[in-house]
């Protein structure tokens, strides 16, 4: 599995969505939308490994957006 594989796996486990992500990691919305793009669109970045393990280390220490926390 790759990690924009793994980043879409991530959202769906945890009902994430772009801006939630974005929010949770300190980057922009649009940088996730280009990690999300297939491979072969000209926009596409790849999801660097730094990202995809502070977001899983944030979501398993109980790291919620500001909007999910009650």
């Amino acid at each position: 599995m790759n990690n924009r594989e793994r980043l879409i796996d991530l959202m769906s486990e945890h009902n994430l969505d772009r801006l939630k992500i974005a929010d949770m990691i300190k980057v922009k919305r649009d940088t996730i939308d280009h990690w999300l793009l297939p491979h072969e669109s000209h926009h596409h970045e790849e999801v660097p490994d730094m990202a995809l393990e502070l977001l899983e280390m944030k979501l398993q220490f109980g790291e919620l957006p500001k909007e999910q926390k009650t």
